[in-house]
């Protein structure tokens, strides 16, 4: 601390000037001024003494005086070396400016901010150098106000605004304003600091933190849409952590075990969707490998609240923690009952189909043994005497015969290729001129009721096989009553069947939807288990002690045939309802006339083509019987042969639809391209629809099913072949 002072008659003068090791510009201009201040008044004291020099103690006093101000002026001149020395090396500019604002320093950082030497800018305003000329409006009369007055919320404040250098930039600074006393004027001294670097770093901050809310909007969307797909999904998604304690199950696994979808999880623990077995199995293999894995998948079974076995395929995944230490665990099973269940009744159809194409194909041959046996029966009768008593053993023979043709019949309409003789039939008069004969077919402690619609629609149907149909389903109707009194209902009406109808049926058929007429049979008796409800179309499946098991395997192969579908209801002891439903006729069909028709003597030769030796010799004999001659093939390749040597002699040709090498179907395509208008019959063991399918539009001039009886076989010949028809 220097301290000078002077004493006078009048009293003390005196000033303290202080230099701390880090003074502001404001406290040296204070003290400064200050200083000056204090040399001014110990000036005028000198003058004073000096006219009273004469006086030996002003004289001592004078030189006191004189020797202390040069003291002051030393202390003076040091503290403005150190004021002077914190201007041209501060970290900021620092400028000073008149009462009028006009610079009068401006230290070397302001030179380096702002690009102006300070020859450019001393005895310049302010506004014309720094002030940037679009904030002239705002800003000039505020500070010069400022400069007026010497205060103002500016004033000794931290301000940010904008300084424009020289190239024309403009730079973001930070700046504090004083005003400093100097004598009876105000000058003002201006600290600015370059805040770019801030600014910078402030934006990149702000675009940070905007582009990290952003994302975090993203991934709480997502965790939205993720947390909707999970409640959405089908499949069973289940959390717990690494302690078995349960955290979360969506609604789909909530349906598939049973929970109430209110029912809080928190208490319950993954063995209670488990059985011990398979708990076992999570504990030891499951759980061990998804955490050692990440992912894991395995087939796992579940139990509902009922404990009901769920089998379903999983895939388990480890949670990590903030840490990426595994803490939960989770996993993703899809129910797989539905997909067993149609597995299931895909292999049961494949085998039905499977027994179809066997029951088709063994009939098939059955008929071609059939009609050798019949046929050749046929011939040994007319042979004989009538009186004969050969005649009535081969009465038995063709009796029995016609009995194993029938049996292939019904073999052929489990197969679906069934001799169906279709035209309109309304099936409530079908039940109502069955009605006695039903009546008589079912036990007598049995009431028989019909529910019949008087305004049904036709359909298009073999009355033959729809007869045989309903009277199975009534006599099994009567034999679960169990020799009980009880009630079968035949009913009829429409209905319309959907996708869902169709999916529920028995063995879905391959039918298009739409109104459909009914046919329904049920019963109050015994009922059927789920066992016997998926055995009971099964070939040879039978609950009675004797049967062929054919019974209900037949039914559903002649629905199927006429293009229908079959339901069947049943439980255990509450009775058993089948609906068969047939799709209703587009348009009347008219009948074609059963007149027979008369047999007349024939000419002409006929080629007969089939790969059985006993069938050509059959229909060789019974041809050559009505006067034609007869020419045989083997095959169908072998008959194209003949038929090219042959063409212009040939009436007819009599063709197998089943043959090695050259089918049926080629061979009558190849027959056709040599001569248009030949006339073919085709004869085969399988049904006139499913036959002759192939051959609509092409001219096919007839047919006949085997095994034939002969006086069949000449009257559709005569029709055929015979140059009179």
């Amino acid at each position: 601390m220097a301290r000078l002072a002077c004493e006078s008659d009048t009293g003390r003068i005196g000033v303290g000037f202080s230099m701390s090791d880090k003074p502001t510009a404001d406290t040296l201009q204070k003290q400064l001024d200050a200083a000056q201040e204090t040399i001014k008044a110990l000036s005028k004291r000198m003058r004073q003494l000096e006219s009273n020099a004469s006086q030996l103690p002003f004289q001592k006093q004078l030189q006191s005086y004189q020797q202390r101000i040069a003291e002051k002026s030393k202390a003076l001149e040091k503290a403005e070396n150190w004021f002077e020395l914190i201007v041209q090396n501060a970290m900021d500019a620092i400028i000073r400016l008149d009462h009028d604002g006009y610079i009068k320093s401006w230290n070397p950082m302001a030179e380096q901010m702002f690009g102006f030497s300070e020859q450019e800018v001393i005895d310049q305003r302010l506004e014309d150098i720094l002030i940037p000329k679009h904030l002239h409006a705002t800003s000039l009369n505020y500070f010069h106000r400022h400069l007026a007055r010497g205060r103002g919320a500016l004033m000794n404040q931290r301000v940010e605004g904008l300084a424009q250098c020289k190239d024309g930039t403009e730079l973001p600074v930070e700046f504090v304003g004083s005003v400093v006393q100097q004598g009876d004027t105000l000058a003002y001294a201006m600290v600015l600091r370059d805040i770019s670097e801030r600014k910078a770093a402030e934006q990149a901050l702000r675009k940070s933190h905007a582009d990290l809310e952003d994302l975090v909007e993203a991934r709480t969307g997502e965790v939205r849409d993720l947390a909707s797909i999970i409640e959405a999904t089908l499949n069973f998604v289940g959390i717990a952590d690494l302690q078995g304690h349960v955290l979360y199950i969506n609604p789909a696994g909530r349906n598939m075990t049973g929970l109430d979808q209110e029912q809080a999880v928190d208490d319950m623990t993954v063995d209670a969707f488990h059985s011990p077995e398979t708990y076992q199995l999570l504990q030891e293999r499951i759980f061990p490998q998804t955490i050692k894995q990440g992912v894991y998948e395995s087939a796992c079974e579940f139990i509902d609240q009922q404990s009901n076995s769920i089998p379903a395929a999983c895939t388990f995944m480890s949670l990590p923690d903030t840490h990426g230490n595994p803490n939960r665990l989770a996993v993703i099973a899809r129910d797989l009952r539905r997909e067993i269940a149609l597995q299931q009744q895909m292999e049961h159809v494949d085998r039905l189909e499977s027994m179809g194409v066997l029951a088709g194909g063994i009939a098939h041959d059955f008929n071609n043994i059939l009609t050798a046996i019949i046929g050749n029966t046929g011939i040994a009768k007319r042979k004989i005497d009538t009186y004969s008593p050969g005649q009535e053993y081969l009465q038995r023979i063709e009796q029995s015969s016609l009995q194993a043709a029938n049996l292939c019949k019904q073999m052929l309409a489990y197969s679906g290729k069934g001799d169906f003789i279709i035209k309109p039939v309304n099936l409530s008069t079908l039940v109502e001129e069955m009605h006695s004969l039903l009546e008589v077919s079912i036990d007598k402690s049995v009431i028989l009721k019909c529910d019949l619609s008087t305004t049904l629609p036709m359909v298009d149907a073999d009355i033959t096989q729809i007869q045989q149909v309903l009277m199975n389903l009534v006599i099994n109707a009567s034999e679960a009553m169990l020799k009980q009194s009880g009630v079968i209902v035949v009913a009829t009406g429409i209905m319309q069947v959907d996708e869902l109808c169709l999916n529920s049926s028995i063995h879905k058929p391959d039918i298009s939807t739409g109104r459909f007429v009914y046919l329904e049979v049920s019963d109050s008796g015994c009922g059927m288990d789920a066992d016997t409800k998926k055995k009971i179309f099964d070939p040879f499946f039978t609950t009675k002690f004797t049967g062929r098991g054919l019974g209900m395997s037949a039914v559903l192969g002649i629905v199927h045939g006429h293009h229908g579908l079959l339901k069947l209801y049943s439980e255990p002891d509450k009775g058993t309802t089948f609906k068969i439903a047939l799709p209703i006729t587009e348009s009347p069909k008219q009948s074609e006339p059963t007149s027979k028709a008369q047999i007349v003597s024939s000419s002409g030769l006929i080629l007969v083509i089939d790969d059985e030796e006993t069938i050509r010799e059959l229909a060789s004999m019974i041809l050559e019987e009505m006067g034609f001659e007869v020419i045989t093939a083997v095959d169908g390749r072998d008959g194209v042969a003949c038929f090219r040597q042959h063409q212009h002699r040939i009436t007819g040709v009599l063709l197998d639809m089943t043959m090695p090498h050259m089918n049926g179907e080629e061979c009558y395509n190849a027959l056709h391209n040599i001569k248009p208008d030949i006339r073919v019959i085709l004869s085969s063991g399988y049904s006139a629809e499913d036959a002759t399918a192939r051959f609509k539009g092409k001219g096919l001039t007839g047919f006949i099913q085997k095994p034939y009886l002969i006086d069949h076989f000449q009257e559709v010949v005569s029709n055929c072949f015979n140059s009179t028809s």
